[in-house]
């Protein structure tokens, strides 16, 4: 059965670390495996949705799910996140987020909202209790809490 793999990121640095402040996070950047599996591909500031090495950072905390799905879950999933290459990043929605305002830009994305969508309307999941409309309020901190991953953790440092 095939699996969409999504991972969750603390880096170091002071741009990662006001992410986690303003989102009272553990995690400052979620991403998804690519098909190939030779890269990440996520919504990063100054480069949009990209797909990025395996080994683009090192960070300081990791925790990747393997999530089963159907194959034609899976088909979808991936032709819907390699569709999003390109797409610009959402400054708007990190300032939403820091000023607890409901402002973002239709046709943007964040990391979060980015592997939110996927799960939804790639794979047809429902990880949150939430509309595709309201992706631009979650946190890779609110994605993290999906029930979706429970028990699907394939990797984690620190292991704890």
């Amino acid at each position: 059965m095939p699996t969409l793999t999504i991972r969750f990121i603390d880096e170091p640095g002071i741009i990662s670390w006001l992410i986690s402040w303003i989102t009272n996070s553990i995690w400052c950047h979620t991403e998804g495996l690519s098909r190939d599996g030779k890269s990440w591909i996520g919504a990063h500031a100054g480069t949009g949705v990209q797909a990025r090495p395996l080994n683009w950072c090192e960070p300081v905390r990791e925790r990747r799910y393997a999530i089963p799905v159907t194959q034609e879950q899976y088909d979808a999933a991936m032709t819907w996140l390699e569709a999003k290459v390109g797409c610009p990043y959402d400054y708007r929605d990190i300032v939403g987020l820091a000023l607890h305002k409901r402002i973002y830009a239709k046709q943007r994305v964040i990391c979060s909202a980015l592997m939110l969508l996927w799960l939804m309307e790639g794979a047809g999941l429902l990880p949150l209790n939430c509309l595709t409309d309201f992706a631009f309020l979650i946190t890779p901190e609110t994605l993290h809490l999906s029930p979706v991953f429970i028990g699907k953790c394939i990797y984690s440092f620190p292991t704890n």
